[in-house]
């Protein structure tokens, strides 16, 4: 895996989001190239003709990578891809014609515009159709071993196939006597003594630890062999961490924390510009988007009684109390018993806009409110109310660590993971919030603003 920032990146993913922005480029050129020979004008490259074509690319991928052309779904399906391309090529279009209405000198004919895009549409299709066809058969991927066969090793092999995007090719799976096997097709190991023989065999590039073998005896000599002859380990931690972007708690010990390579939680000068982010992103996004809370409340006060605001007790940075500031969903009574609940799928409760407010995320709009008081971060763990914090203390183990960054609007576990509306939710959740905290950088903060976009756009697991 690569690293850009701490964030871990598929090589697969990143070679093909490089290929996606050069494409748009090549297009751009091609287009501008054959109107201009059309109309039978001269095909001079200036300084500012040449920054107003790599303006396209510029605009065009953030969108793309903003709404979900690189997730895992998308890049195992066409169908899922499409029309996520479409609307990021829409609003490229908007962006970059604004662009060219805006600053009339750069040379952005309107004509070249629609043909680049039109080149580029059909390139990226095409460019992403190969590699759904051949992702498996990637040159850029690895091939993988899975060493153990029981229930754990099942879990992790399933995820590397439901992984497209990382380039994992699982070529054998390698069970040793006196652990469990329930897997298809594993290779019994009747010397553990013979497997850097079989990883040879195999062409084995990696070696992933499936079970745990607490209770079982790990063949230490032969992975050392294996280690040493160029074949990478890695255990089930770094594999979900990788590959999958979450922290594997099952996996994690009381010291991990202590000796893991991460929670630095930011220099100074990364505290500072995520401060300023958070502010100039409040601003603007609570200044575009009144027009739409003006609505929304008038909305609200039409179609039930009651407040248009909700304020409800949260907790934040080192587990101080504040009051987080929402729109209006639920009934007034919606907690008659006096005992958090939390949201149930199709949740009597919420009102008929308060569903659409839950749906398109409106109703996280005031909390830019909470950002801009300092409660709050654009981007960080959800805040959760006290009373369901306290009892997710006492059952999910490391729940006290989120609170060691501020809550944010959205975040990794946000546009990784469905809304939390269990215990169970919450502590796979909290994955992903560890590895936030592990892995974090102004760079995986963009990352996630840009990702919200498609959760916005297609949410999932809304309630």
């Amino acid at each position: 895996m690569a690293r850009i920032f701490r964030h871990h990146v598929s090589p697969v993913k990143l070679t093909l989001a490089i290929t996606d922005v050069v494409l748009i480029a090549g297009c751009v050129f091609l287009a501008e190239w054959l109107r201009l020979s059309s109309l039978e004008l001269s095909y001079a490259q200036t300084a500012a003709s040449v920054v107003a074509k790599l303006a396209i690319p510029a605009f065009t991928f953030p969108l793309l990578l903003g709404f979900g052309a690189y997730q895992s779904d998308a890049m195992g399906d066409m169908k899922i891809f499409f029309p996520r391309m479409v609307v990021a090529f829409v609003v490229g279009i908007l962006l970059t014609a604004t662009l060219a209405y805006l600053l009339p000198t750069l040379p952005l004919w309107r004509s070249i515009l629609l043909l680049a895009f039109a080149f580029s549409a059909g390139a990226i299709l095409i460019a992403h159709a190969g590699f759904i066809h051949f992702a498996k058969d990637s040159f850029l991927g690895r091939r993988i071993a899975i060493l153990g066969a029981g229930p754990e090793a099942k879990a992790l092999k399933e995820e590397a196939e439901n992984s497209p995007e990382a380039g994992l090719k699982i070529v054998a799976v390698f069970a040793t006597p006196d652990a469990p096997n329930i897997l298809d097709g594993a290779i019994v190991l009747a010397d553990v003594r013979t497997l850097p023989d079989e990883i040879e065999k195999w062409d084995c590039e990696l070696i992933v630890i499936g079970d745990r073998f607490e209770k079982y005896a790990l063949p230490i000599e032969a992975l050392i062999a294996c280690k040493l002859g160029g074949v990478q380990i890695m255990d089930r931690l770094a594999f979900f961490e990788e590959v999958r972007g979450y922290v594997d708690l099952d996996s994690v010990q009381k010291d991990w924390i202590v000796f893991a390579e991460g929670f630095k939680g930011g220099s100074i000068l990364e505290r500072s510009a995520k401060r300023t982010l958070d502010i100039a992103m409040s601003l603007v996004f609570l200044l575009a988007s009144l027009p739409i809370l003006l609505v929304s409340g008038i909305l609200i006060k039409l179609t039930s009684s009651g407040p248009v605001f909700y304020r409800q007790e949260r907790v934040g940075l080192n587990r101080q109390i504040f009051d987080v500031l929402k729109l209006r969903t639920m009934t007034v009574d919606a907690e008659q018993s006096g005992v958090p609940e939390f949201a149930k799928e199709q949740d009597p409760r919420v009102t008929w806009i308060g569903g659409f407010l839950r749906r398109t995320r409106i109703d996280e709009i005031p909390q830019t409110l909470n950002v801009l008081k300092g409660d709050m971060s654009f981007v960080g763990p959800r805040p959760e109310r006290p009373y369901f914090v306290d009892q997710l203390d006492e059952k999910v183990p490391f729940y006290r660590e989120r609170h060691c960054m501020k809550p944010g609007i959205t975040g990794w576990a946000q546009i990784r993971y469905p809304y939390g509306a269990s215990f169970e939710d919450s502590r796979r959740k909290l994955e992903y919030d560890l590895y936030y905290i592990k892995n974090y950088s102004l760079f995986l903060d963009l990352l996630i603003i840009l990702q919200t976009l498609r959760v916005v756009l297609f949410p999932h697991g809304v309630r």
